[in-house]
């Protein structure tokens, strides 16, 4: 039962299961915890293709924000042409389309953070886990030979608690307030990596219908046509 506890500790699950069959245990946790890598695997692997979806939105920020410059720019040249309803219309889009790519890129940079910070912890842990796994067995076995039911389970609570005294007071009650709504959600880390990878997509989406927009807004105002 012990090894099954350090399997269940490993998959870091909290759970107090009143099943009599270790065996039955062991399998339902082998299971559960292959089942959450398997999420794990397949949302990573899909925000790691954020930076593709940036560099799309890059080309298209930067494309939008030289010809609303060449617009500026060339305004005597272009309003025989566009008229001032037609101009002023053209910029409006252009801008409210680099907007658009302004929050595409701050997703995108909360998307990087997040799965950048998500792998720096998993490779940091790991011996923190395996020393601490180390150490619990040899305390484990001290305590029954002295007869001693000792927790020797890492309590989530005392790490935040711990991590949070630096920050200051509004953000140590953010940070606890974010615990408890994500408390016993083990694809926690993933989801934030997730939504801000669909919020990227999204507004890169918007920003490229705006940049369309604005070529069909040329193509009407335009005189010549």
């Amino acid at each position: 039962m012990r090894d099954i506890q350090m399997l269940y500790d490993k998959g870091g699950l909290v759970s107090n299961s009143n099943s009599d069959d270790p065996l039955l245990e062991w399998n339902r946790l082998n299971k559960e915890n292959a089942e959450h890598g398997f999420a794990s695997a397949l949302f990573q692997s899909m925000s790691e293709t954020s930076p593709l979806i940036e560099k799309f939105s890059m080309w298209l920020l930067a494309g939008t924000g030289a010809t609303a410059a060449l617009l500026v720019t060339q305004i005597e040249s272009v309003l025989p042409y566009l008229s001032t309803q037609g101009f002023k219309s053209c910029l409006v889009v252009l801008v409210v389309s680099a907007v658009a790519g302004f929050v595409a890129k701050y997703y995108s940079l909360r998307c990087e953070i997040q799965n950048s910070v998500q792998s720096k912890l998993m490779e940091l842990l790991k011996p923190v886990l395996e020393k601490h796994e180390e150490d619990e067995d040899k305390i484990q076995e001290y305590a029954e030979q002295r007869g001693i039911v000792l927790q020797t389970d890492i309590e989530f609570s005392n790490v935040m608690n711990e991590f949070s005294k630096p920050f200051p007071f509004w953000l140590r009650w953010l940070m606890a307030r974010k615990v408890k709504q994500i408390a016993g959600d083990r694809q926690a880390g993933f989801h934030i990596a997730v939504r801000a990878y669909t919020s990227q997509i999204r507004w890169t989406f918007f920003q490229v219908v705006l940049f369309v927009v604005f070529i069909l807004t040329a193509a009407l105002y335009a005189n010549a046509i």
